[in-house]
This record gives C-alpha cells, structure tokens and sequence, in this order.
C-alpha cells in the first residue's frame, strides 16, 4: 500500500490529532483521539508519539532477513522489551534503512507497554511512529514538539533511525543543548564520524534568537523547519501489522464474527436455494402427473377397447392359429412317436390344453416318448405332466397333459 492512498492521523504538537486525507497536501481537520476518528475512511495508519511508540537504532552485522530478525529480537530481549506476536500482529516491526561499512542499519519501533487506551482505535488498519512517516532533513538532528514532549530524533538517510523523550516543553536552553551533544556522540559512534551536520528545529515554538545560541554551542548549524509533512512516497507494502494487543483482538475477533456471519449467510443462501429447488421440482412432478393423468384419461377408453380386443383373439387363438389345430398337434406327436412300441388310445384337445392317452411296450420307452415332448418344436410350447406309467402284464398304460401358459 502506497502510503499517499491511506489516510492518517499523526499528532500535532498540543493535545490534539491531525487527520491528514488521501493525496491531501495539508492538514484540514483534527480530533481529539485516535478513538474519536471512527469516521475516516480506511485504511487508516496512525502514527504514534514517541510517548506510545518508542525508536531504537541498531548497527547488526548483514544477514538474511529471516536470521537478521532472529537477531534484532535477540538484542531487544537483552534490553528488557516484552516482544508480543500472534496472527494479526506484532508489538513492533524493524525496518532496514541501508548498509554502512558492511553492517546493516535497522530501526525498531517498539509500542509502549501498556499501550495507552485513549490511542487504541479498533478500526486502525496499522500503527506507526508519526517521524516513520516524514522525510526527515539528512544528517539533522530533529528536535520536534510531540503533544507536549520534546523528541529528539535522527535520520539514516532521511529515513527514522532513532528517537526518544528527553524533556517536556518549554525546555531549558542549557538542557536542550547537552541533550543534543550527547545525542551527537551517540549518533556518530553508530552512523560515522561527522554524519550528524547540522540541527533542525519543527513547529513554530523556537524562536531565532535560540537558533543563534544553539548554533554558537553546538557548533553546528541550527535552522527551524515550520513543519514535516507526510512523505506520501513511502512504500508501506512490506511491512508487517504492528498492533497492540488489544486492537489484535478485537480485529482477530471481528475476522472470525465476519467468516462465521458469512458462513451464516451462505448456509441461509444455500438452505433457500435447496428450498427453492425442491419447490420447483415438486411443482414440475405435479405438473408432469397432472399431465399424465391427463393422457391416461385420454387414452383410457382405446386402451379398454385394445384390451378387450386382445381377450378376443385369445379366445380365437385356437380357432386361427393353426400350430393349435388338433390335427397339427397329433400330427407333431405322430413324427416324434417310434415305429412300434406305443398306441395313442385317446388325443383331445380343449383350448390352450392336451391330454394324451396311450399304452407302451413298457414304462421307459413310455417315460422316454413324453420327455421327447419337451424337445420339441412345437409341443414344447406347452408344460407336460405326467404321472408314473402304470404297467399291466407286458404293457404300460400311460397319460401326459399340457398346458400353454398364459
């Protein structure tokens, strides 16, 4: 996110906050607190005073950045800072401002701890420390008025490297100028021999005749600047959240609330489109019976007619089929019988059924000759029955009855 398209609340030098628009080049409204700026569009970044957000430089040796984290996290234990960290933030964030003399220039900014409650917004997108958000004058040493407080920061190329409270305003002139020299040695032991040129003075509180004094001190030129603007330049798409605990919850929360009322909806969506298409079906099914209804009354006489017709030709099937002729059927028991050893005594015929009497030299060639039946073509149309033969002396008297089935 390209820090010209958020909007931004920064502190102003008294009490209040300065709401900066998107692109806007100047300031056109202030609130009292970052809670009472719900109104903003987002994304929002609020940039902290020094009193809520503190800035430390490090000098560390050049590494990868998952190992040069694992370092800058070291050395802020080693000073006593409780790092916080979960799935919607951090409690701080670094940022590598460049290489100097083969070491790697990191500034850490450190939320206060317990954050202050009047600056929690729970709709802020990120946090910040406001002087993050300036072009700093190269090489200066800033002296700026931060809601009362006194801060002194310095740069790394323009950019923030460190800052702190060092007094409450209005600051003694002699206090104002050790603060500064100290600060120098400080400075130049971290960045280099003579990379602190020159003192700048923000807002409109300093006066020129301090400015003269200071420069005879310090021995360093001193100038004031009315004021730091954003730098709506700054590239802020790699940085990581830094949050404080509280907002993190409330945002963590507000995510899962969102997913679970989008998962309600979309459940409710579903169930009234399920519903809807159950509807419809039912709809089409009883048009669709409805209309078959409609056919089957249409078609039930012909079918009664069809039906009565085809119980007719049943009835007839005897008289024009002639594969049912009785003379055709004894014909069919005539080709199959062998050339002695049966007597057909009675053949009759009545509709679909046929019943056959004879005698046989014995029970197995009378057993064999009814098998012989449902071998063939024609008569094995018909279901045979036949009790056991029944012999009497040198003969078989036998019976075979078929049926057609229906």
């Amino acid at each position: 996110m390209s820090l010209s398209a958020a909007t931004l609340l920064l502190p102003a030098p008294d009490a209040a906050w300065r709401v900066w628009k998107p692109r806007a080049s100047a300031s056109a409204e202030a609130v009292d607190s970052p809670s009472q700026a719900s109104h903003l569009s987002k994304p929002l970044v609020i940039g902290l005073p020094a009193a809520a957000c503190r800035t430390i430089g490090l000098i560390l040796p050049q590494a990868e950045s998952d190992l040069l984290e694992q370092i800058i996290v070291t050395q802020l234990e080693r000073r006593g800072f409780k790092l916080e960290q979960d799935a919607a933030g951090k409690n701080c964030r670094w940022h590598l401002l460049g290489n100097l003399g083969g070491q790697a220039v990191v500034s850490v900014d450190l939320l206060a701890d317990p954050f202050p409650e009047a600056l929690a917004a729970a709709h802020a997108s990120d946090y910040t420390a406001a002087l993050r958000l300036a072009q700093l004058p190269v090489g200066h040493i800033v002296i700026i008025e931060e809601q009362g407080d006194l801060v002194l920061a310095a740069s790394h190329q323009g950019k923030l490297y460190h800052s702190h409270i060092f007094a409450q305003t209005p600051a003694a002139e002699d206090a104002l100028a050790l603060e500064i020299t100290l600060a120098r040695l400080t400075l130049e032991s971290d960045l280099g021999t003579d990379s602190i040129t020159g003192v700048a003075l923000i807002g409109a509180n300093f006066d020129r005749g301090l400015v003269t004094r200071l420069s005879s001190v310090l021995d360093l030129p001193v100038r004031i600047v009315a004021d730091l603007p954003p730098n709506t330049a700054l590239d802020t798409r790699t940085w990581s959240k830094l949050l404080p605990v509280g907002i993190r919850s409330v945002q963590t929360a507000n995510v899962r609330r969102g997913k679970l009322t989008r998962a309600i909806v979309l459940g409710g969506m579903l169930y009234l489109s399920l519903a809807f298409l159950a509807f419809a079906y039912l709809h089409f099914q009883e048009q669709r019976a409805a209309k078959l209804a409609e056919e089957v009354e249409a078609t039930s006489e012909p079918a009664a007619a069809a039906r009565k017709a085809n119980e007719r030709w049943k009835v007839l099937a005897p008289a024009i089929e002639p594969k049912r002729y009785p003379l055709f059927l004894l014909a069919e028991i005539n080709r199959i019988m062998p050339g002695s050893g049966i007597v057909i005594r009675d053949f009759e015929v009545k509709g679909a059924e046929i019943d056959i009497k004879g005698e046989a030299r014995d029970a197995q060639l009378a057993f064999q000759f009814i098998e012989d039946f449902k071998k063939n073509r024609i008569l094995s149309r018909y279901e045979w029955t036949n009790p056991r033969p029944e012999v009497k002396g040198t003969t078989a008297t036998f019976r075979a009855q078929g049926k057609l089935p229906q």
